[in-house]
Order: structure tokens, then sequence, then C-alpha cells
């Protein structure tokens, strides 16, 4: 039981570390795309490999190429625009941001999910 609530705590913690991080490199870095990017994927790869599911790889892949594809629409459509862009009006790092951002949010679902069952 105790083992159980140190894993949890601990998950929970990785999920809060793990937003705040994506969100402090995006501010700090998003005038340089390549270091951006970078980090950004260090932190997905790391972060996909410890939570070990394939559901979560997928929802990482379809967040990314959905999130994307409707960031491009709108910036074309003249809904916002980036100030530091390097590929159709949007820095590639929001590729890697809408992955991480649609892991996240799949495995809090999990947390969830497991919390109510007991």
């Amino acid at each position: 039981m105790v083992i159980k609530n140190k894993e949890k705590i601990n998950n929970l913690l990785y999920i809060f570390i793990f937003i705040i991080v994506n969100l402090s490199i995006v501010i700090l870095f998003y005038r340089n795309i390549l270091l951006t990017t970078g980090l950004l994927l260090i932190i997905a790869i790391y972060s996909l490999i410890r939570w070990k599911s394939r559901r979560t790889l997928i929802t990482f892949i379809y967040c990314a190429l959905v999130g994307t594809i409707a960031e491009i629409i709108c910036g074309y459509a003249g809904v916002w625009e980036y100030s530091v862009t390097n590929f159709l009006n949007i820095p590639i790092w929001l590729f890697i941001l809408w992955g991480n951002a649609g892991a996240v949010i799949y495995q809090v679902a999990r947390y969830i999910r497991k919390k109510r069952r007991g």
C-alpha cells in the first residue's frame, strides 16, 4: 500500500514537472527553433520511454499531427501568427509540443481512471 501511494505521488510529480519543463523551454528558448526542438524532443523521448505505453505513443503522434495541422491552418487563415517560424508559418517545435501535450493529457486521464477504479 505504501509503495503504491509513493508510486502514484511520483507519477503525479513527474507529470507536473513535465508540464512545467515543456512550458519553460518554449518560453525561454522559442527564438532558437533548433534548441527548442531538440530540448522538447529529448523530453518527449525520455517520457515516452518512461511511460512504456503504446497508446501514449499513438496519442503523441496523433496529437502532434492534428495539432500542428490545425496550427498551420489557423496561421494561414490569419487567426494568429508566430514571431519566429521555419515551417509553413509555424516553428517546427510546435509539432513536438502538441505531441507532448497529448501524451501528458492521456497520462493524466489514465491516472484518473485508475484512481476511480480503486
